[in-house]
């Protein structure tokens, strides 16, 4: 990228001293900064590491910040906004050419891919092993074009920069996006054979041969639905994505990847570098490296990298509630059911389910992802302190109940239940804590969506040090069926979308037998493949993975959908919200050649 003040030598030094801080080297702390560092450095083994390293660490402006999260779930068909947060993309009123998280996703790509250019044009000079040479550039494509598919979905036609730029300049142009999608391709296929197998376990956030084949096989899946980057009508694009998605899941086990066994293990905390887990963006428990003291007045003011996904799906568990609601005849005894625990989390509530999302998930007793998705039961954790609202709670409440008294025991009963489905008087009267059920949801009282909950942080207002998983297999073969389906192969759709199923179906807690007739109710065939479907499985197997804004841009139904299910987005959402607007700050207002570069429509 040629001409914002983001890419010039300046910050190549700092995002080259920031890659100390990838490699959890604490030297950072320490080092000196360096205006001069330019294309030299990249020509070197510490140079040429430190560029992939600074490259991979961006993915933390984006995943796990609020503003990029919000961007990714908000105003689509499964989220609405909860108690609190911003507003911006959950009803489509400010989301305009001055709104910072799109200022952020534009500016905070072509940092890494000036960095990457670096690495590719005289990478290939560094006094490495040929081995590890191939490896690491290997990663640099794959990265460039990780950073260039985000910018497409996002922005459409972008300035195309393939060559390392160290010279500011206020001249740029668009590139259609067909031929930002032939720069992709041409990357990831080749990263794609460049890179080896890695081991998830032993990955830590590198890029490998799985992962390119997934993005690859994604990217093809996107270019073929859309007019004006693909060839004719999509066909070679879909047989592409088919062939590709299905070749990494014929390979699996040798590429040392495969489908958990247990639905529910793929986001067990600890188990982020599971053997699905296919690209990762690597977070630990060094706060230094996991960036969550960022925003703190001390530090840098270049944006928000903690990662706070363990807060944003929270239901408000710590508000007082009368526990005999809905119980005729019985005692008003409003009371607090819970303190804030480590085990619960802080109740951020920036976004929640829509009805349509629990719908979908509309088969619980075979399929065990519902299970695996939302929270449930909140065991009683009265009388406790909160240092943090220095607040004492009361001892556990005493109630009566047809004429019984109820007292709620700490750690042993459940004080709040959400069963996910409508109960009787009867089932309220002989439960001793709360039901709530889905007629009580509201923007406070919702099931907290756990993929991404942290019992580990030393404190429960603290932001997550977990890594986040950015691709895994499970989606392969959900690219894999969409593809097919798009190509009228709809059996082989249903068997793809059926290894998901069947492993849905699994829980531990079944006999052999149960777990086979669970499996066997929730296989389709080929005639119930359609898009809704297949949006619908997608909601299943991946809601909370912050892929639903590009899955429904992607499909042509955003619009559609969000008017249908999110009464937030559906007075505000218009045809030309399946982009964001290109920048002003930070690109638009720099140029001297304005008129050749044009905003995106309705911007």
């Amino acid at each position: 990228m040629k001409l914002y003040k983001n890419i010039n030598i300046g910050l190549l030094a700092l995002a080259l001293a920031g890659a100390t801080i990838s490699s959890g080297c604490k030297k950072v702390l320490d080092s000196e900064y360096r205006s001069n560092l330019g294309p030299e450095s990249f020509k070197t083994a510490d140079g040429l590491q430190a560029g992939l390293n600074a490259s991979y660490a961006t993915t933390r402006f984006f995943w796990g910040s609020e503003g990029f999260t919000a961007s990714q779930v908000a105003g689509t068909d499964e989220v609405v906004r909860g108690g609190d947060g911003g507003l911006d993309f959950h009803n489509y009123t400010n989301i305009n050419p001055q709104n910072g998280t799109i200022q952020g996703v534009w500016d905070n790509s072509y940092v890494p891919i000036n960095n990457l250019n670096g690495v590719l044009e005289f990478g290939p000079e560094a006094n490495v092993s040929d081995a590890v040479k191939n490896q690491l550039l290997g990663e640099a494509k794959f990265l460039r074009a990780f950073y260039y598919f985000l910018l497409v979905q996002n922005y459409g036609d972008v300035p195309l920069k393939l060559k390392f730029n160290n010279t500011p300049s206020t001249v740029d142009k668009r590139a259609p996006k067909k031929e930002v999608y032939e720069a992709i391709i041409k990357d990831l296929t080749e990263a794609s054979q460049q890179l080896g197998v890695i081991d998830p376990g032993a990955s830590k956030g590198k890029a490998s041969k799985a992962a390119a084949m997934h993005l690859l096989a994604k990217v093809y899946l996107t270019k073929g639905w859309d007019p004006a980057a693909r060839e004719g009508d999509g066909t070679a694009d879909f047989t592409n994505a088919y062939n590709t998605a299905t070749s990494l899941i014929n390979q699996s086990s040798a590429l040392k990847v495969g489908l958990e066994q247990n639905f529910a293990d793929v986001f067990r905390e600890g188990n982020e570098y599971g053997k699905e887990s296919l690209f990762v963006a690597d977070r630990n428990t060094d706060p230094v490296y996991s960036e969550s003291g960022y925003n703190s007045t001390t530090a840098p003011s270049s944006g928000n990298k903690e990662n706070r996904l363990n807060m944003y799906w929270v239901s408000f568990y710590t508000l007082t509630r009368n526990v005999n609601e809905n119980i005729p005849g019985a005692p008003n005894v409003t009371t607090q059911m819970m303190a804030r625990d480590q085990v619960n989390g802080r109740p951020f509530r920036r976004f929640r389910p829509t009805p349509y999302t629990y719908a979908a998930f509309n088969n619980r007793a075979n399929d065990s992802r519902y299970d695996g998705t939302f929270q449930k039961a909140w065991i009683m954790n009265l009388p406790s302190t909160q240092d943090n609202n220095v607040q004492t709670t009361t001892p556990a409440f005493t109630t009566t109940r047809n004429g019984v008294q109820v007292t709620l025991v700490k750690g042993v009963d459940t004080a709040i239940f959400m069963p996910g489905r409508e109960v009787t008087v009867e089932e309220r009267q002989k439960f001793k804590g709360v039901i709530i059920a889905p007629s009580q949801y509201n923007t406070e009282w919702f099931p907290t969506m756990i993929k991404h909950m942290d019992r580990t942080k030393q404190h429960f207002n603290d932001a997550s040090d977990r890594p986040i998983i950015l691709m895994r297999l499970g989606e392969t073969y959900l690219v894999a069926a969409e593809a097919a389906f798009k190509l009228g192969r709809t059996d082989d759709a249903a068997t793809m979308i059926n290894a998901v199923r069947t492993r849905a179906a699994y829980r531990p807690t079944n006999s052999s037998t149960q777990n086979a007739a669970a499996a066997a109710a929730l296989q389709i065939g080929g005639g119930a493949v359609t898009l809704t479907f297949i949006l619908e499985e997608r909601t299943r197997e991946m809601y909370g993975e912050m892929t639903r804004w590009f899955d429904l841009v992607r499909t042509r139904t955003l619009v559609e959908r969000a008017k249908l299910y999110n009464e937030m987005a559906a007075p505000n959402i218009k045809d030309f919200h399946v982009l964001r607007p290109i920048p002003a700050a930070s690109q638009l207002d720099l140029l001297t050649n304005r008129d050749e570069f044009p905003q995106n429509d309705g911007y």
